[in-house]
């Protein structure tokens, strides 16, 4: 008997890999990556394991059409985008690409709407509203799906230089931080650790109907916790037995100053989304064993504070 195949888009990006990774750990599935490059190391590395990669993206939607044939479920990211419209065709090329398919379940990782939810005080967030608007579409085709909202990722301290040596002190670190206070709480992804463990765990349990009706009732905040920029700051501290405080700034110029991510940061300092429970209830009934902020300052944070001594 075959086995049921799993479809992930951008599987050898920080979400997809994660997916693909939990998959090959799994084991029930077939599985087929869709990657840019399939000559690139990490589509060759995942090749080396079993894992069938293809050619495509989202914005190709001929290419997803193509991928998706044959497919069981499908894992489906959106690269983001600065400028209206193209995200949004993005997932919707996605989901049309399913329909056509009659792919059982589309696993969707979305965003909140930052326009909606603040009531258009913040407009022009297309990296977010474009996502969430992709999840009306899924309803309008009655795509069978289940919404993941991820939130802010907990590798970005590292990834995107959040955590920085002291210049004039070396003994020192900062968590840097634009526009955001660091008493404001945020809602963290732990996207390589705790992704795929959900994606599965949902894919898993979705032929028992009443989980499937549970899954389908509602978009699942995919959070891992939340925590404030001041206790990310006193935990690195802890753990690492080193000088961590949290700097908030608010720049004129650069990436952060951008209108869309400027707006991006003052929602969030508003704190427009409040979620029932993190993690979900539903995936830790599911089985889904979460990570902690402390869990990740142990096995990346510690050990890259010290590769720059």
């Amino acid at each position: 008997m075959s086995m049921k195949l799993v479809v992930v888009c951008g599987a050898t990006g920080a979400q997809g890999g994660s997916v693909v990774k939990s998959l090959l750990e799994d084991g029930r599935y077939a599985i087929r990556g869709i990657t840019r490059d399939v000559n690139s190391a990490s589509a060759q590395a995942l090749i080396a394991k079993g894992v069938e990669i293809v050619p495509g993206q989202p914005g190709d939607k001929e290419s997803v059409m193509k991928a998706f044939e044959g497919a069981y479920a499908v894992f489906g990211v959106t690269n983001p985008t600065f400028a209206p419209g193209p995200e949004y065709e993005q997932g919707k090329n996605l989901v049309d690409a399913c329909k056509a398919n009659d792919v059982s379940l589309f696993v969707w990782s979305s965003l909140p709407h930052v326009a909606e939810t603040s009531n258009g005080k913040y407009t022009g967030v297309f990296a977010f509203d474009e996502k969430a608007e992709v999840d009306k579409y899924i309803k309008s085709v009655n795509q069978p799906a289940v919404v993941f909202k991820t939130s802010g990722f907990t590798s970005n301290l590292v990834k995107f230089g959040q955590l920085r040596r002291d210049p004039q002190d070396p003994s020192k670190w900062h968590i840097h931080s634009a526009w955001v206070r660091g008493s404001t709480p945020a809602y963290t992804t732990d996207v390589e650790r705790d992704v795929g463990p959900s994606v599965v765990a949902v894919i898993n349990g979705w032929e028992d109907p009443t989980t499937r009706a549970e899954l389908e009732k509602e978009p699942i905040p995919l959070c891992s916790y939340s925590i404030s920029g001041n206790e990310k700051a006193e935990i690195v501290s802890k753990v690492s037995g080193t000088d961590v405080d949290f700097v908030v700034e608010y720049p004129t110029e650069g990436r952060d100053a951008l209108p869309m991510l400027k707006s991006m940061y003052q929602w969030h300092e508003e704190d427009y989304v409040h979620y029932p429970s993190v993690p979900p209830a539903i995936l830790l009934k599911l089985g889904v064993k979460f990570h902690s902020f402390e869990d990740y300052v142990k096995e990346t944070v510690v050990p890259f504070m010290k590769s720059q001594q």
